[in-house]
């Protein structure tokens, strides 16, 4: 029974893996429901690399989230991002399960500005899932574009298309199970609203290709220079989402917690630190 069970975990992390709940990763993205296309954050490197090319200065970042308060199903990573010139480079790694079955991720992305108003980026990852106990593995690379542009002073628009190389994690367990499946190609869109100094309003729609679409709802408000705070929506599944950050000095403190019906809470933690 455990062997055709393990099968069938990698046949539905596959899914999980790269149109999921791992994704996006970011305590500011996750308070805002998912949402961040627009936004610049050193995370964008999960969700839309353009917005690495908004950053002014080197940001490193850790993070840790436990799925549904599962210690099975949690996911940490790092990242790091360093501005050159009118680019920016980022890299990022993280990890999701657990001794008998994980996946991996590891990515390397540049974006670029063009002007005050345009920004675009490539990147490229590996990705990698491991059964236990010798049950096998598989791995595939894919690539994401991103893109963000200034419509007015207050309304930013995003794209960012993943896997358009439509990439394949094929693997043959120990009991003989020949699995083929494709990594889905997700395409997401959406705008940031800057409705004053204080306040953002963020909403994106994702379309998996083989899938319906999510529709996700963000906002994010500062009452002072040092508190933000957040809430959103997404999608199927219907989740609610609540988060706070805390700026001090260089170091960012990000807390954000997903809530699904039935399935439970999901918090989530990240740190970064803002080079000077």
């Amino acid at each position: 029974m455990r062997r055709p069970l393990l099968a069938f975990l990698l046949l539905a992390s596959f899914h999980c893996f790269a149109g999921g709940d791992p994704l996006p990763v970011g305590a500011r993205f996750l308070g805002m429901g998912g949402t961040g296309l627009t936004l610049t954050d050193l995370w964008s490197v999960r969700l839309n690399p353009a917005g690495l090319a908004g950053l002014d200065k080197p940001v490193a970042g850790i993070f840790y989230q436990r799925h549904f308060l599962s210690e099975d199903l949690a996911h940490q990573g790092l990242a790091f991002a360093i501005p050159v010139g009118k680019g920016t480079f980022g890299v990022g790694a993280d990890r999701f399960g657990y001794d008998l079955y994980n996946e991996t991720r590891a990515s390397l992305a540049y974006a670029m500005r063009f002007g005050d108003g345009l920004r675009a980026a490539v990147q490229l990852d590996y990705l990698g899932v491991q059964l236990g106990n010798n049950y096998g593995s598989t791995s595939a690379f894919t690539a994401e574009l991103g893109v963000q542009a200034k419509l007015t002073d207050e309304l930013w628009l995003g794209a960012h298309v993943y896997n358009p190389n439509r990439a394949k994690l094929d693997a043959t367990t120990e009991s003989n199970v020949t699995l083929d499946e494709r990594v889905p190609t997700l395409l997401r869109a959406g705008f940031g609203w800057i409705a004053s100094s204080k306040l953002t309003v963020t909403a994106e729609v994702e379309k998996d290709i083989d899938r319906d679409e999510r529709f996700r709802f963000g906002v994010e408000y500062m009452p002072n220079k040092v508190l933000y705070l957040r809430t959103g929506i997404s999608t199927a599944a219907v989740q609610g989402h609540f988060g706070a950050g805390f700026r001090l000095k260089q170091l960012d403190i990000d807390l954000a917690v997903a809530l699904r019906s039935q399935l439970g809470p999901t918090p989530m933690l990240n740190l970064n630190y803002r080079f000077k």
